[in-house]
């Protein structure tokens, strides 16, 4: 097996391991709270695609550098975890012996081990039971695997995010579009998992979709979508920039590799929204459709309507696009301006905290309350973070008053819940670890 990674469940006793192998069989994952004594077994699901499931040339072309077999693709929930505890686990593939006798071979990985969630509406326990610590996450968007791009940024940011888990004690990892930048290239996928597995077997990473995951212009039809679009171009809207920057995989991949919560309503990786300790998050998909009345405007009204904030106080909603960022990329632009007017609202109605974004390969932060573009005017704070390891951008500022911090350098975000009252945002450069930007959300 390879390419291991972790991801929430639909309950906070839940924890999914996902990997790939080459060979068929039954996946399955021994898990317990002791290295030596992996007491717990659990099986799950495996799946597949063929170049005929992906949309579009170059991605369902089968010729070097295009489509490549991914082999099996396993999804094995662990269940009844207790809250706040290390588990060990080792995943595996079941086959049934070769003369089709009853003997089966597993062939396991070496062990592993990860931190459950927290309490719902509590942050993890310190040494002393009797008091919590601090409760800590990474943010960020568009990385690339290894060898995108003429730099390592990619893989650099994937050292940092490493030594998180290891020296801060990070309990996720949220990716919010814009994952491989495979465009067609199949290996590359296998080549961003096996890389990002370094930290991903140890912590959840938490994926959302963005234009290099989806975005196609034909060939979504006849079921291949799998977001559930029926026409063949995916979300083309007149003001859009949308075009066929997934090379043609229209989300077949990413959907296939990870496996998202799905007890909130949402389409797996597409939209979903997830509990962890004293927060609630929203993966909200900016690469479909989003105005009032759609199917997935209408899940986010739900799903903010139904978050209970004497649990999870902390609201953030997440998307591969902004809704607010002041480079100067006009088409980008008209797509922020498009996306305030289908569902700035619902951030102010329902007091979202946070609203983190990639797309554009910078770090920039507004004032906060912003809304209508007018800083504490009761809206969140707006971050980019499109600063995983993707090449960045050269762009200047268009004049506007409402962005207060601009970085144009590698690095990512860090979420820090000290307590029910106080959560505290650091950008963190890729050079030498500094610390760039802070800003607190503080509840009265």
């Amino acid at each position: 097996p390879t390419s291991i990674h972790l991801a929430l469940g639909d309950d906070p006793s839940e924890m999914v391991a996902s990997f790939a192998t080459g060979a068929r069989g039954t996946p399955i994952v021994q898990y317990g709270k002791s290295k030596h004594s992996l007491e717990h077994v659990a099986r799950g699901q495996s799946s597949t695609y063929k170049a005929e499931d992906l949309c579009q040339a170059p991605a369902n072309i089968q010729e070097p550098g295009k489509f490549l077999d991914p082999g099996q693709l396993h999804h094995v929930t662990m269940t009844d975890l207790d809250p706040d505890t290390a588990y060990f686990y080792r995943v595996g593939i079941e086959r049934t012996d070769r003369q089709g006798k009853d003997a089966k071979t597993i062939h396991w990985t070496e062990v592993s081990n990860f931190v459950s969630s927290p309490r719902l509406g509590s942050n993890p326990r310190g040494q002393d039971d009797d008091f919590s610590k601090p409760y800590k996450f990474v943010v960020y968007a568009d990385q690339g695997a290894p060898g995108y791009g003429a730099k390592d940024g990619s893989q650099r940011i994937t050292r940092w995010t490493a030594r998180e888990v290891e020296e801060h004690g990070i309990s996720a990892v949220h990716h919010f579009g814009d994952l491989s930048y495979a465009d067609g290239a199949a290996h590359m996928w296998d080549a961003w998992t096996d890389m990002v597995s370094t930290f991903a077997r140890s912590v959840p990473l938490m994926v959302g979709v963005g234009n290099h995951e989806y975005d196609h212009t034909d060939g979504g039809d006849a079921g291949r979508d799998p977001s559930g679009n029926t026409n063949s171009d995916g979300f083309q809207p007149e003001w859009g920039n949308f075009g066929d920057d997934s090379a043609g995989e229209c989300g077949v991949p990413v959907s296939r590799r990870f496996k998202m919560p799905s007890k909130s309503g949402g389409t797996g990786v597409y939209w979903y929204s997830f509990d962890s300790g004293l927060v609630h998050t929203i993966m909200i998909s900016s690469e479909h459709d989003l105005s009032p009345g759609s199917k997935q405007y209408n899940w986010l009204e739900r799903d903010l309507m139904s978050v209970d904030r004497t649990l999870t106080p902390f609201l953030i909603v997440e998307s591969h696009r902004p809704l607010y960022n002041s480079e100067d990329v006009p088409a980008n632009t008209v797509v922020s301006l498009a996306m305030r007017d289908e569902i700035e609202d619902l951030m102010v109605d329902y007091q979202v905290d946070m609203f983190l974004a990639g797309h554009y390969h910078a770090y920039l932060r507004t004032c906060g309350g912003l809304y209508q573009s007018k800083c504490d005017n009761g809206g969140p704070v707006h971050m980019t973070i499109g600063s995983a390891g993707a090449e960045l951008d050269q762009y200047p500022l268009y004049e506007q008053d409402w962005t207060d911090t601009f970085i144009q350098e590698w690095g990512y975000g860090r979420i820090t819940v000290h307590n029910r009252t106080a959560l505290q945002f650091e950008f963190v450069s890729d050079d030498e670890g500094k610390i760039r930007d802070e800003y607190w959300v503080l509840k009265h």
